[in-house]
């Protein structure tokens, strides 16, 4: 579905249902490729607010980019995983600097 701002009542639930697709399958393939990685933490990191404005933004950026919606939600999808990776990456840098010397 293309969307057209303002958004009609439709445009949003489908909108909202697009969303929810990205960061399911997101979360899955990460648990798919990483199994140790817990699937309901995944998810509920995936369903936060601002995680799901984050891909709203990145998918109706590539649409308005003229991305197919298929292309889209895959660089949506993308974006989550690069910037889920670097916010874990970052967590673990701060721990290990934190982390008494022994």
């Amino acid at each position: 579905m293309k969307y057209t701002a303002p958004l009609t009542a439709d445009q949003v639930e489908q909108l909202g249902e697009d969303v929810g697709r990205i960061t399911a399958f997101t979360a899955r393939a990460l648990h798919r490729a990483f199994p140790h990685l817990d699937l309901e933490q995944l998810t509920a990191t995936f369903t936060r607010s601002t995680t799901l404005d984050f891909t709203t933004r990145k998918y109706l950026g590539a649409m308005e980019a003229g991305a197919s919606p298929a292309e889209a939600a895959g660089r949506a999808g993308v974006a989550l995983i690069r910037v889920w990776a670097d916010a874990r990456l970052q967590a673990c840098e701060e721990l290990d600097r934190t982390a008494p010397a022994g």
